[in-house]
Order: structure tokens, then sequence, then C-alpha cells
């Protein structure tokens, strides 16, 4: 399934670089169900990081979906440039913690 863009925003959150010079907008959609399936799809979009287009991430129910979309966002974050040479920052955390859970297999670049 391709996304064009993101039906009903349900979650925001601002990032920006250290200098306060440039801006990450993390938008997270309603999860949804599939048009032809029981699972459910949870939409997400990083606007200002390179590629801007609207993803997904599936699961068997919306809250999984929505778990799983979480996961992919931090993994998007943590693994950009940016936050990989620490210019990256969220007002609500710590140095390097960009609020975002990341999956087991890429556990140890978040804090």
């Amino acid at each position: 399934m391709i996304l064009k863009k993101i039906k009903e925003v349900i979650a925001t959150r601002k990032l920006y670089s250290a200098d306060r010079s440039k801006r990450v907008i993390v938008k997270i959609g309603k999860p949804e169900k599939f048009p032809d399936s029981s699972d459910y799809y949870c939409p997400y979009q990083i606007i200002g990081l390179g590629n801007e287009k609207a993803r997904y991430a599936a699961g068997v129910d919306a809250v999984q979906a929505l778990q799983l979309a979480l996961k992919m966002i931090g993994a998007d974050l943590y693994t950009s440039k940016e936050a990989r040479i620490g210019s990256l920052v969220w007002e609500g955390g710590c140095k390097g913690e960009l609020g975002f859970p990341v999956p087991d297999s890429i556990s140890d670049l978040a804090p």
C-alpha cells in the first residue's frame, strides 16, 4: 500500500537542531484497518529530515500498529545524520534522547 498523506493526525512532536536553525516535525496518524484485511496500519511522517513521504507500520490491531509506528519513527530519527552527530534535540528529553522507542536491534543508539 502506498500512502499519499496522513488522513487524520492524532499526535505531533517537534524536534530541533541544537542551534534551533532546523525544525523536524513528526506526525502520527490515526490507526486504520487495511482496506482488504482485518489488520491495521498506523501512518506517520517525518518532516525536515530528508525524505518526507508518509509511511506506515502494520499490526494485527490498532495498538500494535501504533507501537510499531513509534519504534519505526525512533529508528528513523536515531539513525539520521543529525542524531548521530548529536545535533537533534527534543525539548522534553535529556541530551541525545529524542522521545521515541527503538527496535531492540538498534537499542544501543538510544540513550
